[in-house]
């Protein structure tokens, strides 16, 4: 973390928040646009701090050399939680603009009392704020982290997969998928690790490359094998609502993205088989790299594909989104190791009082 940390956070931060309010001023004149490619950056953005969370939670219940790669910059990533939380609310408050049942889209009995505005607010606030006690109590309470570990975990997984159908399947409220939550948690999980591992092996020396190539490995397979089950179960039962949503993602510029996302994912798979290019920090960080271009097209083809037009403005709103976020994120991790002894000296003086 040692280059992050000397970025200028001041200049990162005012840069970021600037990116932000431009995305959120395109919302004047093309609302739906603008919200769908923020809605795609805080898929991407949130990623980091969530899948951070869970790893975090895995490192606590399971010891080994990984943990000791990469708890130092898990840790950090925590402290974007409350980031994801923030940038949510636009989504919350332009829900009319941005899903089809929120402008009274036809829908069976459950849906209509699942898929109402203040309910997909509160789970989200609920959620989202619970991610955020989980975090801080991971971080000042070390003493007490495996039990709490182990049931926020399960949580982890359960709430995760409710934020993911709120987020992403509601964009077109007749598609289901019961494994939709678990690609997308793969998906994030994937694009943590990468982020992580950028984060790492770019800070210094690692003892075992081999445990990071592997863990990468590993996560790349999980996805491809959620991913494809979803496709491959929906193509084999021929669901109409689920081929429509397919379809849809495989029309014209969405089709390219589909292979080339999908080439991104399995070229890093096949080359981390080989043990010279799985032990090797240059070509985990190239790899990583090829693995966050594959997500940043995955999920504008998860999102934008649902608007009939003004593509254009929510690309530039994806991307405007993600600079903001990405400027902001390094703002507070270049300043994670002051932040995370003042919450850690904050609750122990609270506890010996």
């Amino acid at each position: 973390m040692s280059r992050v940390e000397a970025l200028p956070t001041n200049l990162l931060a005012i840069s970021g928040i600037v990116f932000c309010l431009m995305a959120l001023a395109m919302t004047l004149f093309s609302p739906q646009a603008a919200l769908i490619g923020w809605l795609a950056a805080l898929v991407f953005m949130s990623a980091l701090p969530l899948g951070a969370l869970c790893l975090t939670m895995m490192m606590r219940i399971i010891p080994g050399i990984w943990r000791d790669e990469l708890l130092t910059v898990a840790e950090p990533a925590l402290l974007l939680v409350p980031l994801v939380l923030l940038a949510s609310l636009p989504i919350m408050i332009g829900l009319p603009w941005t899903y089809e049942w929120a402008r009274g889209a036809p829908l069976g009995a459950f849906k209509k009392v699942y898929l109402t505005p203040l309910f997909f607010d509160i789970r989200t606030l609920a959620i989202l704020s619970g991610a955020c006690w989980l975090a801080w109590a991971l971080v000042t309470r070390p003493r007490r982290s495996l039990p709490l570990a182990a049931m926020g975990l399960i949580a982890f997984v359960l709430l995760h997969g409710l934020l993911s159908v709120d987020w992403l399947m509601s964009l077109d409220p007749q598609f289901h998928s019961s494994g939709f939550g678990l690609y997308i948690l793969a998906g994030q999980m994937l694009t943590a690790l990468s982020l992580l591992l950028i984060l790492r092996l770019s800070a210094g020396p690692v003892g075992r490359p081999g445990v990071l190539g592997a863990l990468l490995l590993t996560a790349i397979l999980f996805w491809v094998y959620l991913a494809f089950m979803q496709y491959f179960i929906i193509w084999s039962g021929n669901l109409p609502k689920g081929v429509a949503w397919y379809q849809r993602r495989g029309d014209g510029i969405w089709a390219v993205a589909e292979y080339l996302f999908t080439l991104l994912h399995l070229l890093p798979l096949l080359l981390l088989f080989f043990p010279p290019v799985r032990t090797s920090p240059a070509w985990l960080i190239t790899l990583s790299l090829a693995v966050l271009i594959g997500a940043l097209l995955e999920y504008a083809w998860l999102t934008m594909p649902q608007l009939t037009g003004h593509l254009g403005p929510a690309i530039t709103a994806y991307l405007l989104s993600l600079i903001g976020f990405t400027q902001i994120g390094l703002a507070i991790l270049s300043r994670s190791t002051i932040l995370l002894a003042r919450l850690r000296s904050s609750y122990q003086a609270e506890v010996s009082r």
